[in-house]
């Protein structure tokens, strides 16, 4: 499995271990709306990047696995904190948008 697969493969994992906190976390239907529609989304890149393979000598791929990887950070470190929801839903939207990036790049 290349490692770019693996990185998409941690955004969907990850959001989907947290996905009942994050819902519990969400005060409006408009954020809870917004979390689905990026669980949704992660998860079709996880499944889509199953059936591709992912070279990570493209140097496309490569950067956009790096960016994946400091998204996946992000999204970790506001899960923890929960300060804020807006921001937690952005770094999700920031994830799951450079999963479908790197999922077009094959």
């Amino acid at each position: 499995m290349a490692n770019a697969l693996i990185d998409v493969q941690n955004t969907f994992l990850s959001l989907d271990s947290q996905y009942n906190m994050l819902r519990a976390a969400c005060k409006t239907d408009q954020d809870r709306a917004a979390l689905a529609a990026q669980y949704a989304a992660a998860q079709k890149n996880y499944q889509t990047a199953l059936n591709k393979m992912l070279e990570d000598d493209d140097a496309q791929v490569a950067a956009l696995s790096q960016a994946l990887k400091a998204a996946n950070g992000v999204v970790s470190n506001a899960t923890k904190e929960m300060g804020d929801m807006s921001k937690v839903l952005d770094g999700i939207t920031t994830a799951i948008s450079l999963g479908s990036k790197l999922i077009a790049c094959v």
